[in-house]
């Protein structure tokens, strides 16, 4: 046990010469992750957008519809900057991109009110971009119902009806709604808390690859193993150690700006997440050991592993619902450790969920840490032999360019 703890030792005071000769490996391993998560809290930083620019069209220029404008313009979520002539001139802004959205207020609507008839209000919103369509859609539905529920409380008040009668009519039900888990209707809660995690896996993929097949490709893997007793696993260890270290703290510093800058709610106990926040580190370094052992070429073991890291975002079923996957993609959600690192989150630290609700996820994740060991016999004889495809014979490439 001493010994293979020398040989670890020694590993690893040889990596971490090696990452210190070099400025790419630190751009990747602390810059690039530090200056990511930096972005996306300057970005989320309000948990909401606001003030998001719309125009209304204003075809009736009365005293009603300057006061839908007013109350347009009030609200925390919209502002509006402009007011178009028609809706050609308001459709031309929003294909440049200047407005998110416009309300087209059409002529008589004064009139129309007052004759009892039933003006159509339309609103038009930009939806591809996701979070600002959405915002709105709700904001400018939730105006024009409030302005017909005001309009039809005048109504009846003016017909003699009594309070108590008027919102029985105008609110047969009235609803009384709770957000259990975020109560503040905050974005970053289940956008910032995603996208950070995705981001990371990304260099730790990228750097546990290319730090194995750079010793193949510079032909310094047979002294790597010779510093390790001739033990893959040992290698291995002492080689991943500091990059273990290194991206541990930096999750660590996302969860601090996740739960006490951004103040994202935790239910749960610390040493949970300094857990889990390590199981998920280890994880994605065992996924990278299993595609440079697969691909023992670091051309394309990178390829693969940006394909694999990209392919997360969209198929780990948090920008769009696994349940409506065809089959085959529902079982590859399964193949991310970042997808049951977000149900931990969700269900023990943002919904302060018992761990048995979490342990299948926690198995998984411990599951990929088996990985590494399939591919071990291929990626040491890769490691002894060196056999880079720059090494091969001309015929080789004359053939394969055939």
């Amino acid at each position: 046990m001493k010994r293979i703890l020398f040989n670890i030792r020694q590993v690893t005071v040889r990596e971490i010469f090696r990452m210190s000769s070099g400025s790419l490996i630190l751009m990747v391993t602390l810059i690039l992750p530090v200056a990511s998560t930096l972005f996306f809290w300057s970005l989320m930083k309000e948990g909401v957008p606001d003030k998001m620019p719309v125009a209304v069209v204003d075809l009736d220029q009365t005293q009603t519809s300057r006061k839908l404008i007013r109350n347009i313009d009030i609200t925390p979520l919209s502002q509006v900057i402009m007011q178009p002539e028609s809706i050609a001139e308001a459709l031309s802004e929003l294909r440049k991109g200047n407005i998110y959205g416009f309300v087209v207020i059409p002529e008589n609507l004064q009139a129309d009110i007052l004759a009892s008839r039933q003006p159509v209000i339309s609103y038009y919103y930009q939806n591809s971009f996701l979070i600002a369509g959405g915002l709105m859609q709700n904001d400018l539905t939730m105006i024009l119902h409030t302005l017909s529920g005001g309009i039809n409380i005048q109504k009846r008040e003016a017909m003699g009806q009594n309070e108590e009668e008027i919102m029985a009519q105008v609110q047969p039900v009235s609803l009384n709604t709770h957000l259990l888990f975020n109560p503040w209707s905050n974005y970053s809660v289940y956008v910032t808390s995603i996208v950070l995690p995705i981001m990371l896996q990304i260099f730790i993929l990228l750097m546990t690859v290319y730090s194995i097949g750079i010793e193949i490709k510079e032909k310094t893997s047979r002294e790597w193993l010779r510093t390790s007793g001739k033990s893959v696993v040992v290698a291995l260890t002492g080689k991943l150690l500091p990059y273990t270290a290194i991206f541990f703290i930096v999750m660590m510093f996302q969860n601090f700006i996740l739960y006490k800058v951004l103040g994202i709610p935790m239910h749960a106990n610390v040493g949970w997440l300094v857990l889990i926040s390590l199981i998920y580190v280890l994880s994605y370094q065992a996924v990278g050991i299993f595609f440079i052992g697969l691909l023992p070429l670091m051309r394309h073991g990178l390829n693969l592993s940006a394909f694999y890291a990209i392919l997360a975002l969209s198929l780990c079923g948090f920008s769009y619902p696994v349940e409506y996957m065809p089959s085959i993609f529902r079982f590859w959600a399964e193949a991310f450790p970042v997808r049951h690192y977000m149900h931990i989150f969700q269900r023990q630290i943002l919904a302060g969920g018992d761990l048995f609700y979490s342990l299948p996820d926690y198995l998984f994740m411990l599951l990929f840490l088996l990985l590494p060991f399939t591919v071990l016999y291929r990626l040491k004889s890769a490691l002894i032999h060196q056999n880079h495809i720059e090494d091969l014979p001309q015929s080789y490439h004359q053939i394969t360019h055939a």
